[in-house]
């Protein structure tokens, strides 16, 4: 990191708590973003103004107007663009040294790509076949995968071999499937993961009470009410979560053994598992 630097100026705040060993480490590091929507636009952002020297990102859609109320690149100037595309462009008005590629498939060529030379993948995707494929080919690879909800409790969880499998966690039932096999489900079998997924968060003490009716209908229909600062206090995490891995630094949060905060009482919360759901 030679001094005067572009990147040396960026991340000189950073040096304090953080030294130019581990500074440079985070240089060297590549990090695959998987949706860069609500979690990944703040998360991606947290990872390149945290130094990180590499990021992969991938999302399949544009902006709309829904998304104004927690996604970091979407702004009245670039509803209908690429969320690719202007997060990039954003990206890189940070730091112009970043090594960044762009992905607009999660098929499994572009996920391999995505998981080459990687040493931890944030797992933003909100659409649970593709995630279950991710999920899959970063075992396989020995990859740890950092994931999170948007909900009001803060949470974190990491998935490698030191945690149970993503979809053991989510009590799927899909481990016997092939991926080929995933992407073939009916409507009604997608629908049946989508109720699993969300047994998982309903099932927690007081989180229901957050959502009005309309709320709580929408999510028991697998359509989940977001709220900004839910969402930023999820991407900070989970960026920071990454960036301990990389660094060998402080306890990892591995599934299923991992803890929630509720900002609103200031009280810590267990994660309820398959087995103990209603």
């Amino acid at each position: 990191m030679s001094e005067g630097s572009y990147y040396s100026k960026m991340v000189e705040r950073n040096l304090g708590i953080l030294g130019k060993e581990r500074q440079e480490k985070l240089r060297n590091s590549t990090i695959p973003v998987f949706g860069v929507g609500a979690l990944g636009s703040v998360s991606a952002e947290i990872l390149v103004r945290s130094g990180v020297g590499g990021l992969r990102i991938v999302d399949i859609d544009h902006f709309e107007a829904s998304n104004l109320n927690r996604q970091l690149h979407c702004y009245n100037s670039t509803l209908g663009e690429h969320k690719v595309d202007a997060t990039k462009r954003f990206l890189l008005d940070v730091n112009p040294e970043l090594r960044l590629e762009e992905f607009y498939v999660t098929d499994d060529d572009s996920i391999g790509q995505m998981l080459e030379g990687a040493e931890v993948v944030l797992m933003c995707i909100d659409d649970i076949i593709p995630s279950i494929h991710v999920a899959r080919r970063c075992m396989e690879a020995g990859l740890p995968m950092v994931e999170s909800v948007a909900m009001p409790y803060l949470n974190v969880r990491v998935f490698d071999k030191n945690s149970v499998p993503f979809e053991t966690f989510y009590g799927f039932g899909t481990e016997d499937m092939s991926i080929e096999e995933l992407y073939n489900m009916s409507t009604e079998q997608k629908d049946k993961l989508v109720e699993e997924l969300i047994k998982t968060y309903a099932g927690i003490e007081g989180v229901l009470s957050f959502y009005n009716e309309d709320g709580a209908e929408k999510m028991m229909g697998g359509n989940f009410s977001t709220f900004a600062p839910m969402v930023w206090m999820q991407s900070a995490a989970i960026a920071l979560e990454a960036v301990k891995i990389i660094l060998d630094w402080g306890t990892i949060s591995y599934a299923p053994d991992y803890a929630m905060y509720d900002p609103f009482t200031h009280k810590m919360l267990k994660h309820v598992g398959p087995e103990g759901r209603k």
